[in-house]
């Protein structure tokens, strides 16, 4: 067994159920465990900071956040690197997105607000609670880290091929989960955070526990020195993994592979 020095984990069909919940008490017990062993915890998602700050207000004992698809990365609230996008460029690609594909809505997320056109069809909701609506999206003043897009299911691969093959040299996408893709540098992504932190951490990347579920977390999975696939998964994913979670994100399957691996109390 490596020397596991972080554990980082992916969010939605990861750590959280179907219904976006999570087991609040284990979590913050084997946490705190981790922490006695010298050992990091770290929450890396595609979810803005904001985000994750309101879905983990139970849960102040984690050490680090990769926001963004490590666009941005913060250590207990700090902000130690961020990689943004520059503004012109991507309001030009969404002019050329809305003319080639079927999107049901565009959002821009950046360290302020969520930004979308005044007549988008994207209301507040789980993933979103700082919207901010614009008739001119070019009045956009904010930092953005992240362009995502809403589309249809059937739709997803297709268009995640059609954006890497077309701006693929600014921008890359990957496919994130319930109708959605991410946008973001092309040279970030979760791999990128976790790196990003190792270093702010003075560990190695094979001193890493990574879990996750989606296309978004590929990279993150193949760096770590265990990558671990949810059961719930699509076999891409978890052809490269490096194991399976014991259970799937509907049973606890984070904590109980966390358990099995490090010999907790289930």
């Amino acid at each position: 067994m490596k020397n596991i020095k972080l554990i980082a984990t992916d969010i939605d069909g990861t750590l959280f159920d179907s219904n976006h919940e999570y087991n609040i008490q284990r979590l913050n017990d084997y946490i705190d465990k981790l922490h006695q062993q010298d050992i990091k915890f770290s929450v890396a998602s595609g979810n803005s900071y904001s985000h994750l700050e309101q879905i983990f207000q139970e849960t102040n004992n984690i050490d680090a956040i990769v926001a963004e698809n490590g666009a941005q990365i913060l250590v207990d609230g700090q902000t130690i690197y961020e990689d943004t996008l520059d503004n012109d460029t991507l309001f030009d690609i969404d002019k050329e997105l809305n003319s080639n594909l079927n999107i049901i809505s565009l959002c821009f997320s950046g360290e302020n607000g969520t930004y979308v056109n005044a007549d988008s069809p994207q209301t507040n909701d789980y993933y979103i609670n700082n919207l901010v609506r614009l008739d001119d999206m070019n009045n956009i003043d904010d930092k953005i880290f992240k362009m995502n897009i809403r589309i249809d299911d059937d739709d997803l691969d297709p268009a995640v091929k059609y954006i890497n093959d077309n701006y693929g040299d600014t921008i890359h996408a990957a496919v994130s989960g319930f109708g959605s893709i991410d946008i973001i540098s092309d040279h970030v992504n979760k791999a990128v955070g976790i790196k990003k932190l190792c270093d702010y951490y003075n560990i190695d990347t094979q001193n890493v526990i990574s879990f996750g579920d989606n296309s978004n977390d590929l990279e993150m999975l193949q760096e770590s020195g265990i990558g671990v696939a949810m059961k719930n998964s699509a076999e891409h994913i978890q052809a490269e993994a490096d194991m399976i979670s014991v259970t799937d994100n509907d049973n606890d399957g984070v904590l109980n592979t966390i358990a099995d691996v490090l010999s907790f109390d289930a």
